[in-house]
């Protein structure tokens, strides 16, 4: 049964409940638009209503854009909030349908929570109650922390902050058991977002040391241009009144509440060129000892290992012998990434330790493939240490690249883009590369 609300506001579907409180979407008819309405249980006592009402106003007088708007409150026939409503998912619903948070998204939005529940902390107000169902995210919007009014399990900024970490830990894992790292199981997640969260689930961070933190760790600019992301969960939602109120979601065909009608709901084959420059920064490493490849005029590479400096540093290492073993049918790739390479880091690449002066490298790999060949005098030069020779894009078959005269040092291929091989999902697939004098 529909609650009773002024008539201002005209109730339109149930979307589930959160501990006591009834979730409805419905219409405020005067500025026309949709709002998320929170109903308190008819059955709550004069305290939790007090309660419930007091939370709610104390959210609405800390404006942030990673904090859910609350327009109203009110104790008239039912104890009610009125809030913002744009169509986002909680992180518990997606977890739920099987879909963590893109890694393209997370440190953005992550930093931007902390950022929210500072502000509110800063204003003497405690949450009391986080967890993934009580952050709302969709792809158009920032994320946002809500279900102000729950039942308070805990009372101190430390608790909430703790709390918060866990639920992005979890948002990442799709687990909020603490034995599982994000960056063990999220694809090109830098470690230190695992050094942020667990400093904070320890209680050795506030909640704007946790912001600071994650926002500290380096991510790719955003572009000017919105992307319009296709990942398979994203479906048409819900329409609004007979009439037509047609209001998108981001997301999920999932089952929030058994009883609400609401649904949230290869390697190429054999000539060409290509010519100059790309940046970047520190450097993680994993060393693999390859086989050489025979033959007069190739010059040997001797060992390789991954140069990742804004990843976890590692790219798949057991199958970089394949680059060089002569064999086009074995190959190595890099993990898949969810969103374009730009937008997440600079790039990764491969280090080859060369025996001999070469004058050109042969590279087999994934057309559309973005590349930077790069020396250096040593293996232990970062990113920046490295003189960049040629820059390019991968063809659809073998690309040679010319090398200038350096004898002795390293050589690196860095790649600064990856093709899209499925839908949203980016990497790359390198057969064989070879240098020759």
């Amino acid at each position: 049964m529909a609650p009773r609300l002024p008539e201002r506001y005209q109730t339109q579907v149930r979307l589930g409940r959160d501990n006591d409180v009834e979730e409805w979407l419905a219409t405020d008819r005067t500025l026309d638009r949709p709002v998320l309405v929170r109903i308190l249980s008819s059955e709550a006592s004069a305290t939790r209503r007090n309660t419930f009402l007091e939370r709610n106003r104390l959210a609405a007088s800390v404006p942030h854009q990673h904090l859910v708007d609350v327009f109203a409150v009110g104790d008239d026939e039912s104890t009610y909030a009125i809030l913002e409503w744009n169509g986002g998912v909680s992180i518990r619903d997606r977890l739920a349908a099987q879909e963590t948070l893109p890694v393209a998204e997370f440190l953005p939005n992550a930093a931007g929570l902390a950022d929210g529940l500072a502000a509110l902390h800063g204003d003497g107000v405690i949450h009391g109650a986080i967890d993934p169902g009580a952050i709302q995210f969709s792809a158009a919007h920032p994320a946002k922390l809500g279900a102000f009014g729950r039942p308070g399990r805990w009372t101190t900024p430390q608790q909430d902050t703790a709390a918060l970490a866990t639920a992005l830990r979890a948002s990442l894992t799709g687990s909020e058991s603490p034995g599982i790292r994000a960056s063990q199981v999220a694809e090109g997640l830098p470690r230190a977002v695992d050094t942020a969260l667990d400093s904070a689930e320890q209680g050795h961070f506030s909640s704007a040391d946790l912001a600071a933190a994650l926002r500290a760790i380096p991510t790719a600019p955003a572009t000017s241009e919105t992307r319009d992301w296709s990942w398979g969960w994203l479906i048409p939602a819900v329409v609004l009144i007979a009439a037509a109120l047609a209001v998108a979601t981001a997301g999920l065909a999932l089952d929030t509440d058994p009883d609400s009608p609401f649904l949230f709901p290869a390697t190429p084959s054999p000539t060409t060129t290509t010519t100059s420059v790309a940046p970047s920064a520190p450097q993680d490493r994993a060393t693999t000892t390859v086989a050489p490849i025979s033959g007069d005029e190739v010059v040997l590479a001797a060992t390789t290992f991954v140069l990742d400096p804004d990843g976890d540093g590692a790219e798949h290492d057991r199958e970089l012998p394949f680059l060089t073993d002569g064999d086009d049918a074995t190959a190595w790739r890099t993990e898949s990434y969810f969103a374009p390479l730009p937008l997440l880091k600079p790039g990764v690449g491969i280090v080859f330790n060369v025996a001999g002066n070469p004058a050109t490298v042969d590279v087999n790999g994934s057309a559309g493939t973005g590349y930077t060949v790069a020396w250096a005098a040593s293996a232990e030069s970062p990113r920046t240490g490295y003189e960049d020779i040629a820059t390019g894009e991968l063809r659809e078959e073998t690309t040679r690249v010319q090398l200038t005269g350096k004898d002795g040092g390293v050589w690196l291929l860095w790649f600064t883009d990856l093709p899209e091989q499925e839908e949203g999902v980016y990497y790359t697939v390198i057969s064989e590369v070879v240098f020759r004098s």
